[in-house]
């Protein structure tokens, strides 16, 4: 009992755009006891976690009362980071899994980022294959388990991007 009470004191609870939640389900290995993702120590997304995590906040009131605040609610559950030897003194996820609506869009921002690298890392990899543009935006759909009215706006993504980089190259001039 006690050591299931210990298990979901590692996981938070946090907001994030919905097609990013079903991205990060689909991305990363689900624990089977808490339902959080586990985050590999290899992705920046893990040390941003990390470095996100808080004690909890004590609401303070008028009488001079203070208790913890509310959970915040959230669409996707995180493991969080243990990089704590036996004995040390780094954060320990049972009192340091608190993670703040501000520290929440900072994830959020961290996940898009890694959704749009695998986004366009799919898109030109296809297109080496000779799959079309369509064809590439709806296979990485089906795979991540994305909405289809999805579709539009990561074509959208891929053209701005694809701007984006023959103005980096110089073959574009950017508007003005």
């Amino acid at each position: 009992m006690e050591k299931e009470k210990h298990q979901l004191k590692r996981v938070a609870s946090i907001r994030v755009e919905p097609y990013l939640a079903t991205y990060a389900r689909k991305k990363f290995e689900i624990d089977p006891k808490t339902g959080g993702i586990k985050i590999p120590d290899t992705f920046d997304l893990y040390h941003c976690v990390w470095h996100s995590m808080r004690k909890w906040p004590r609401e303070r009131w008028h009488v001079g009362v203070s208790r913890p605040v509310d959970a915040p609610e959230g669409n996707l559950l995180i493991l969080l980071p243990n990089r704590r030897e036996e004995g040390g003194v780094r954060k320990d996820p049972r009192y340091w899994n608190y993670i703040s609506h501000r520290h929440a869009r900072l994830i959020n921002h961290e996940l898009k980022r890694l959704f749009d690298w695998e986004l366009h890392h799919w898109y030109f990899q296809q297109l080496e294959r000779g799959v079309t543009k369509v064809d590439a935006v709806r296979s990485f759909i089906r795979y991540y388990g994305l909405s289809l009215d999805s579709e539009d706006a990561l074509l959208k993504n891929l053209q701005r991007y694809k701007r984006t980089i023959s103005i980096f190259l110089g073959l574009k001039k950017p508007k003005t």
